[in-house]
């Protein structure tokens, strides 16, 4: 598993140093979206600002995706193998549950850009989706 965390580091451009390799691996973990309070308390003996650092770098180089969840912090996802440093290709939404707060990519839900408007230019998108994710929906 090292190797395979090494490997996806180096081949987006970026230098795999033991934060990094830390950082990786917890977003490997689950399919959970991860803030940097939730990264603090998983990796308790890194530094908030090498956290900080470590996941603003691997956003620029398509190791990750920011979600603004329009809550109180941002989350991380793992990109798609096919994003690169200077375009993400991001067309899923994102669904967050109300009760627990965790974070999923939808992969498989695609959003169409069909119908935009074309005398209009973008820059990025996001879609979320709220509602009770299957552990919370069984248990309540």
């Amino acid at each position: 598993m090292l190797n395979t965390l090494i490997s996806c580091i180096e081949d987006k451009g970026v230098r795999a140093t033991p934060v990094r390799i830390l950082t990786l691996e917890q977003f490997c973990k689950d399919s959970n979206a991860k803030s940097l309070t939730e990264l603090q308390i998983l990796l308790d003996t890194v530094d908030k600002a090498t956290i900080y650092r470590t996941l603003k770098t691997f956003e620029k180089h398509g190791i990750l995706h920011a979600i603004d969840t329009n809550g109180d912090a941002v989350k991380y996802a793992l990109c798609s193998p096919f994003c690169l440093a200077e375009e993400h290709t991001h067309t899923h939404p994102h669904f967050v549950c109300e009760k627990c707060d965790a974070t999923h990519c939808l992969d498989h839900t695609k959003v169409s850009l069909s119908h935009f408007p074309s005398d209009h230019t973008f820059s990025s998108m996001a879609v979320i989706i709220k509602g009770l994710c299957t552990s919370c929906k069984s248990s309540g």
